[in-house]
């Protein structure tokens, strides 16, 4: 299946090689300009439910609550219903072609319980994120979800752009490559030939990366003055449903 009005099969051929891949200016001025005004509005008013820095004890995060700092915004939680703007991103119908031809399956879904939200990375206390593949705490019948990160303005190494290992969304890894978080051992000798072919993406404003969830991934901390944030999603076809009684099944999925 495959729609070339939205995506090649150069690209198809990409992703399904590398786990990732960019569409550059795909997405308009108006739309970006309605979410960037929305996320500015839910953060500067602290609107529940969010995630701080302090809570996930990442390098550069702050120890505790009440500490300078502390009360730094992670990411925005639960993106989908905080208003129509995120949802109506979400059901993108150009976005739902790629995915459609991606997963080669015409029947998708929104998986709330899992990213849905707005990544943020602050000035001065934002945390540096560690190798890892999104799916070492999804419990789903394969491995197979596509997340779409669409950045509201420009992301660079200066302000903690992600990194990725192309490929390993293939690979195998043994566990004692992990650390007792799931992260990939830096200091491990054996994980340095895949830590030397990981790349930074840098993206522009109007890019959209789609990129597979078991694909290692990381970011490094944002080293300006100015907040960099981006709408993250999660999607997958009927043939990749979530197990049953896992948090994988905490909120309802919304069917494209």
């Amino acid at each position: 299946m495959n729609n070339s009005t939205y995506i090649t099969r150069e690209e198809i051929k990409f992703f399904k090689e590398n786990g990732y891949f960019l569409k550059k200016n795909f997405v308009s001025d108006n739309l970006l300009k309605s979410l960037q005004n929305k996320v500015s509005e839910h953060l500067n008013n602290r609107i529940k439910p969010f995630e701080l820095e302090q809570e996930v004890h990442y390098p550069g995060s702050p120890k505790t609550t009440s500490e300078v700092g502390g009360d730094t915004i992670r990411r925005l939680k639960l993106a989908y219903t905080r208003d129509k703007v995120f949802a109506s991103w979400a059901n993108d119908g150009a976005v739902k072609q790629v995915l459609q031809s991606l997963f080669e399956s015409k029947n998708l879904y929104l998986v709330q319980s899992h990213h849905n939200c707005v990544m943020t990375k602050q000035p001065q206390y934002s945390s540096e994120t560690h190798w890892h593949k999104d799916v070492r705490y999804w419990n789903f019948k394969n491995n197979q979800l596509i997340n779409t990160w669409l950045p509201l303005g420009n992301e660079t190494i200066e302000n903690g752009c992600l990194q990725v290992i192309p490929r390993t969304h293939l690979w195998k890894t043994p566990i004692d490559r992990l650390d007792d978080r799931l992260f990939l051992r830096k200091d491990l000798p054996a994980n340095k030939e895949w830590l030397d072919l990981a790349i930074d993406v840098e993206l522009q404003e109007g890019d959209l990366l789609f990129f597979h969830a078991g694909l290692f991934h990381a970011a490094g901390r944002n080293q300006t003055n100015q907040s960099k944030n981006a709408v993250v999603f999660t999607y997958r076809s009927d043939e990749n449903t979530p197990l049953e009684k896992t948090n994988s099944v905490k909120f309802d999925e919304v069917k494209l």
